[in-house]
C-alpha cells in the first residue's frame, strides 16, 4: 500500500512539472534563463545530477551547448559533437529518445566530452527536440543521483519536457530574428541621419559599443543591456530635425542655433513616442545631455534623478565627440578625452560611471 502511495505521490510530482513548465514557458522570454529554470526543474523531479541542451549546426554538422548545467557546465559548453557521435549524436541523427543506465556498456557513447570536463558520467536520459516535424537538437539529463539509475518513467517525463523545450527553443530562433531585424532597421535609419554630416559618421554606432561597455561592467540583466543598446543607437536620432545648415556648419552655433541643437533630445524622444515598444526608453533618450550638477538639458535634472542608461549615454556620447573631428576643432587623444571626463566627474557626468568606463577602455583599448 505504502509503494503505491509513494508511486501516485511521484506522477503528481512528474505532473505537477510539466504544469510548471508550461507556466514558466509563458512567463520567461529570454531562452537562457528560460532553459536554465526548466533543466534545473527536470534535474530536481528526474533526481540528476547534471542536464543540457543541444542545438544542431546545420551547417557544421554537430552540435553546441545552449545549456549546460552541472559542476562541469561551464567546460562543457566549449566542446562540440559531431553528428552521429555520441548518445546525443545518436538521438540527434535518428530523432529517437534514448534511455542508457550505464554508459559503460553503451558502444554509442562517446568520452570525449568527459575527458574535457573531467566529469564523469554514469548514465544518460536523452531525448530529440522536434519542431515542426524536424530535430533541432536535444535536451539530455545525467546520472541519477543516489546510485539509482533512471527509468521508463523518466524517459516518457523527459520527452514530455522535450516537446515543449523544442517549441520554446524554435520560438527563441525566430524572436532572435526578429530582433535582428529590427536592430538593423533601426541602425540604417540612425546611419543615415548620422550620414546627414560627414563629422558624425558611424557616431551612434561607436555610441553603442561604448555604452555596452559601461553596461556591461555595471549589470548582467539582458534586458537592461538591450535597453542601452538601443536606447543608445537611437540617442541622436532627432538630428533629423535640425536643418543641415546648423548640422554641418564650420564654425561655432550662435546662441540660438545652439538653443535649437539643443532641442534634438526633445526631438528624439518624440520620434521614438508613438512607438509602443520603445516608448519605456524615451527617458533615456531625452535626458542624455542633462548634468550631474543640473545645469544641462532639456530639463535641468540632477543626480540620480537622471536615468541610470541616460547617464551611461552621457558618458560615451561626450567621450566619441571629444575623440572625433569637429567642423570647429580636431579630435582630442583618448588619453586627453578620459582626462576631460574625469576633470568633469560629479559636475557633468556620474563619477562611479566614468571610473568603470576608464578601467573598461583600459582593459579592452577601446579606441
Amino acid at each position: 500500500m505504502r509503494s503505491k502511495v509513494s508511486e501516485l505521490r511521484h506522477k503528481i510530482k512528474r505532473l505537477e512539472t510539466l504544469i510548471d513548465t508550461s507556466m514558466v514557458f509563458s512567463g520567461i522570454l529570454d531562452i537562457d534563463d528560460l532553459l536554465d529554470t526548466v533543466m534545473q526543474k527536470a534535474e530536481e523531479v528526474m533526481g540528476a545530477e547534471a542536464s543540457s541542451v543541444f542545438r544542431i549546426d546545420e551547417k557544421r554538422r554537430d552540435l553546441y551547448f545552449i545549456t549546460a548545467r552541472g559542476e562541469k557546465g561551464k567546460e562543457a559548453k566549449e566542446i562540440r559533437v559531431p553528428m552521429g557521435k555520441g548518445i546525443v549524436g545518436w538521438v540527434a541523427e535518428h530523432g529517437k529518445p534514448l534511455l542508457v543506465p550505464d554508459v559503460r556498456k553503451d558502444r554509442r557513447w562517446f568520452r570525449g566530452v568527459d575527458e574535457k570536463t573531467k566529469w564523469v558520467t554514469r548514465s544518460i536520459v536523452a531525448v530529440p527536440l522536434i519542431a515542426k516535424g524536424k530535430v533541432i537538437g536535444v535536451a539530455e539529463v545525467l546520472n541519477k543521483k543516489g546510485g539509482r539509475k533512471f527509468d521508463k518513467g523518466d524517459l516518457d517525463l523527459f520527452a514530455a519536457l522535450g516537446n515543449q523545450i523544442a517549441i520554446a527553443v524554435e520560438n527563441a530562433s525566430l524572436y532572435s530574428d526578429l530582433d535582428r531585424l529590427f536592430l538593423s532597421s533601426i541602425r540604417a535609419i540612425v546611419e543615415a541621419v548620422d550620414a546627414k554630416d560627414p563629422y558624425t559618421r558611424g557616431h551612434s554606432g561607436r555610441v553603442v559599443e561604448y555604452a555596452l561597455h559601461i553596461g556591461r561592467a555595471v549589470t548582467r540583466n539582458k534586458d537592461k543591456l538591450k535597453e542601452i543598446e538601443i536606447s543608445a543607437i537611437l540617442h541622436d536620432v532627432g538630428k533629423i530635425g535640425i536643418p543641415d545648415k546648423i548640422l554641418g556648419k564650420p564654425g561655432r552655433l550662435t546662441r540660438r542655433e545652439q538653443k535649437y541643437m539643443e532641442r534634438h533630445p526633445e526631438f528624439s524622444a518624440a520620434i521614438v513616442e508613438p512607438i509602443e515598444l520603445l516608448r519605456k526608453l524615451m527617458k533615456n533618450i531625452l535626458h542624455h545631455h542633462e548634468r550631474m550638477d543640473g545645469s544641462g538639458y532639456p530639463d535641468g535634472l540632477k543626480g540620480k534623478k537622471i536615468p541610470l542608461v541616460a547617464r551611461i549615454i552621457c558618458i560615451a556620447d561626450a567621450f566619441d565627440a571629444m575623440t572625433t573631428d569637429r567642423p570647429y576643432r580636431k579630435r582630442k587623444s583618448a588619453r586627453t578625452a578620459l582626462r576631460e571626463l574625469k576633470r568633469h566627474c560629479g559636475t557633468q557626468f556620474d563619477t562611479r560611471l566614468v571610473n568603470v568606463f576608464i578601467n573598461e577602455f583600459s582593459k579592452n583599448r577601446l579606441s
